[in-house]
């Protein structure tokens, strides 16, 4: 067995960007990536860029990710976020836990208030790591060695 055979095939970076760029847009409370505050941040390629996403190899064998989103103001504020194709997101803003981020969860009913409906960001950035690492491996990569997520603003 030759060693390209021995290892799974892996996307060229600007593929892999493509990839979890999308995966991170499919999280309801994600309007969109951006390109960074005061430079302009993603991944470059021949006649393409990807914005929002930065790949890093500080080693052959080690990947770094960082990421640049826009959020939806409602799905801070405990309201059903609307994503960039029109439709209403859950109210938890993402996925419950087993969720893919196209599929709509159970609805349970529970008691309202103020804080059950209400994104956490450390919650989201959770489920935005979790979301790259999966992406990551569907595209036959290692997982990242570190994920930076960053929240560039809030419409």
């Amino acid at each position: 067995m030759t060693e390209q055979q021995a290892t799974p095939t892996s996307l060229d970076d600007l593929s892999l960007a493509r990839a979890v760029a999308e995966a991170v847009c499919q999280i309801p409370a994600v309007l969109e990536l951006s390109a960074g505050r005061f430079a302009r941040e993603g991944t470059y390629g021949p006649g393409e860029f990807v914005r929002g996403v930065v790949l890093q190899r500080p080693t052959p064998d080690s990947l770094e990710v960082d990421v640049r989103v826009v959020l939806a103001e409602q799905a801070l504020r405990g309201g059903p976020a609307v994503r960039r194709d029109g439709h209403h997101s859950n109210s938890g803003g993402f996925p419950r836990s087993g969720g893919s981020a196209s599929t709509q969860p159970q609805q349970h009913p529970r008691a309202p208030s103020a804080s059950s409906h209400q994104l956490s960001l450390l919650d989201l950035s959770e489920q935005i790591r979790i979301v790259i690492q999966r992406a990551l491996v569907q595209a036959g990569q290692q997982p990242a060695r570190t994920i930076n997520v960053f929240f560039d603003d809030v419409r």
